[in-house]
């Protein structure tokens, strides 16, 4: 829904944060618990030095096609295991997620963009990461910086028993990637009166941007909202005069050193530029349907 672009800040953290977790897998041998696994370490060894800088941060095409190569290597399902255990336990499990979403500079869920991103279970507070393409079937992916996604937990959640058409494998000509694509598409509504008005979402049919959507559940994460947020923006528009929020966003602070995008914040908690919607939750929901309301005469 919300298009990342990565910041330098975020792209040094992460290069050097997981380079320290690879490098000690390779030079300490994390998983060479005894003689016998010797030879099956070696062969993901030599694996992991042939593409680890490309698995810290190759685009999601070729982490796909790295994927691919290590499927091929037909490790077995203890090699798996041993695998798996390294990259999701011991290094997904050591990265500093908090951290990194600092410098990534994303503060809401980057697929509702309606939490944000800091999730308090067990009585603390912690930052969400999602993983595009699932840990559980590619665990080699487990630290990818283009797989890393700022996500809210209900997001996140949404995911574990969920593939777009065709798996995951197909996924990047299904659905967009929040580092690689642009959602196109607008919130809207339809009004007959205070009993009688929904969400709509204007979007091209069989694009993916609409798969997207679909796939992330955003018209029912919006609908269940609209008894509040979408209601308490038409009271303003329906209950007061045509122009009431002209009124509000143009005219009230006339005089002042505030900016509008100081106005709109004050007034309806929201950022206004598709590059900051990420700053606070319901952004993009709230100015798409600001905007139409601004155009739209009384019924």
């Amino acid at each position: 829904m919300i298009k990342i672009t990565p910041t330098s800040e975020a792209v040094k953290f992460h290069n050097e944060k997981v380079n320290e977790i690879f490098d000690k897998l390779i030079s300490d041998g994390y998983i060479l618990r005894n003689k016998k696994q010797k030879k099956i370490c070696k062969d993901f060894i030599n694996f992991l030095i042939k593409y680890k800088d490309e698995l810290i941060n190759a685009l999601p095409n070729r982490l796909l096609e790295i994927h691919e190569e290590f499927e091929m290597k037909n490790f077995s399902k203890h090699q798996i295991v041993l695998i798996r255990s390294f990259f999701i336990q011991t290094g997904y499990g050591k990265f500093q997620n908090k951290e990194f979403l600092n410098f990534l500079g994303i503060d809401t869920c980057v697929y509702c963009n309606r939490n944000y991103t800091l999730y308090f279970g067990e009585n603390n507070a912690r930052a969400e990461l999602d993983h595009w393409f699932p840990k559980s079937e590619f665990p080699i992916l487990a630290l990818s910086f283009y797989n890393l996604i700022p996500s809210c937990h209900s997001c996140n959640h949404i995911k574990l028993n969920n593939s777009p058409i065709g798996g995951w494998k197909n996924a990047l000509n299904v659905i967009n990637h929040p580092y690689l694509d642009k959602n196109d598409f607008k919130f809207s509504y339809y009004y007959n009166s205070f009993s009688d008005f929904n969400l709509n979402i204007n979007v091209k049919m069989n694009s993916k941007s609409n798969e997207t959507l679909k796939f992330n559940k955003i018209n029912e994460i919006y609908s269940a909202h609209s008894n509040k947020e979408l209601n308490d923006l038409l009271s303003l528009r329906y209950k007061y005069s045509d122009n009431y929020i002209d009124i509000l966003v143009n005219k009230t602070f006339i005089g002042t050193p505030f900016s509008k995008e100081e106005i709109y914040r004050m007034i309806f908690g929201i950022e206004i530029h598709p590059e900051d919607y990420h700053k606070r939750p319901f952004s993009k929901f709230k100015h798409d349907i600001i905007e139409e309301l601004k155009q739209t005469k009384k019924y």
